[in-house]
């Protein structure tokens, strides 16, 4: 299928009122890394916040979508790999 992504990092800031997970990428060749915004919708949301917590480890399949010529990444499926410590 077209038009998928695939993102794996580590949780660095959760939004739950606009539904956003920040995803914090590190770059192969440099120390520096980004911040990507991922949009989750509801359902997806309440598990996040059950499970995950900020510096979590976190896969995302997502797909791209543009409104109004600002790009947006919709999160359709997660994967804890690193969950909350209780």
């Amino acid at each position: 299928m077209l038009n998928q992504v695939i993102l794996v990092g580590r949780v660095e800031r959760l939004d739950k009122l606009v539904g956003i997970v920040a995803i914090k990428i590190k770059r192969t060749d440099e120390s520096e890394s980004d911040v990507i915004p991922v949009n989750l919708n509801e359902g997806l949301m309440e598990s996040v916040m059950e499970y995950l917590s900020e510096g979590s480890t976190i896969g995302v399949k997502a797909s791209l979508k543009i409104d109004n010529n600002i790009l947006r990444i919709v999160g359709e499926k997660l994967t804890f790999i690193n969950s909350k410590q209780e």
